[in-house]
């Protein structure tokens, strides 16, 4: 179980991919994949669309990357508007698959509607998809850290309470979200630390390929990118090239200062490509 195997002194390589919404994007990716495995990630996790877009599409991608391409995987689930039910068909339709690890999230109310809750629905938090799957006793789990506060969070103690929680319910590890500074990331673990978790806080990176792409993720998930980094990036700008040469210099040194920290894992968000994961791969 994938959540359960990290160990001191070493750090886990893992990648996320996204499921493409169309038949031509996931033959892309599948085309594209054996490339990302041939740079060994000691796991891959899949990302999943809450309220019913591209779920059938993480399961497909997740099973082919376990059965056909050999390597282990982690499937995300999310519960906002989900019912028991539900979550338990899609429990078992990944045992039956052969995938015993989950990344555990609430996953995002729909956008007209972001005050929405299923009433008939148990799960109103991840802590509580947490729990349940924790009872089955047959998947390690992952949940969320937010090294800058959840967007949602009122402050960074509230958020790390609300940590513990999902922590305490079973989760086995954390990663975080995606962070430009690591001085955010070792901040936030000894806050962890603090608050009595003990289990490993995988960073997450990013790498940064578009100035406007990264500037509506962040402005999304409530992270920063540093006024120094902004700076060299509007730099850039008319320059993709340019752009994508600091953005990998940037996660490189990343990477190369967290493992230097000896950090469990590294957790990269690859956005489905391959050029610029395989340089920072052969860099680190």
């Amino acid at each position: 179980m994938l959540f359960k195997s990290y160990k001191p002194n070493k750090t886990i390589i893992s990648f996320e991919l996204f499921p493409p919404r169309t038949d031509q994007g996931i033959k892309t990716l599948k085309a594209r994949l054996p490339h990302l495995v041939n740079l060994n990630p000691s796991f891959i996790t899949v990302t999943y669309g809450a309220m019913g877009s591209t779920q059938t599409n993480t399961l497909e991608i997740a099973s082919y990357i376990k059965k056909t391409l050999d390597i282990d995987v982690a499937h995300h689930l999310t519960c906002v508007g989900a019912t028991p039910d539900h979550i338990n068909d899609t429990m078992n339709m990944l045992l039956a698959n052969d995938i015993h690890s989950i990344v555990a999230l609430r996953g995002d109310p729909p956008k007209e509607e972001p005050e929405f809750m299923n009433a008939a629905s148990e799960f109103q938090h991840a802590e509580d998809l947490v729990h349940h799957i924790a009872e089955s006793n047959a998947f390690s789990i992952a949940v969320a850290g937010y090294p800058e506060t959840h967007i949602e969070a009122p402050s960074l103690q509230s958020d790390i309470r609300y940590l513990k929680q999902k922590v305490d319910a079973g989760a086995d590890a954390i990663i975080t979200q995606l962070f430009y500074d690591n001085n955010d990331y070792f901040k936030f673990v000894e806050a962890c630390r603090d608050a009595a978790i003990t289990v490993p806080i995988i960073p997450g990176l990013m790498p940064i390929l578009d100035v406007n792409q990264i500037q509506r993720i962040t402005s999304m998930c409530g992270a920063k990118i540093p006024p120094y980094l902004m700076q060299e990036l509007l730099k850039t700008e008319g320059n993709p090239a340019a752009t994508h040469r600091l953005g990998i210099e940037h996660t490189i040194a990343q990477a190369k200062e967290l493992k230097a920290n000896g950090v469990p894992g590294i957790h990269f968000y690859v956005l489905n490509q391959y050029f610029h994961i395989s340089e920072i791969m052969t860099a680190i």
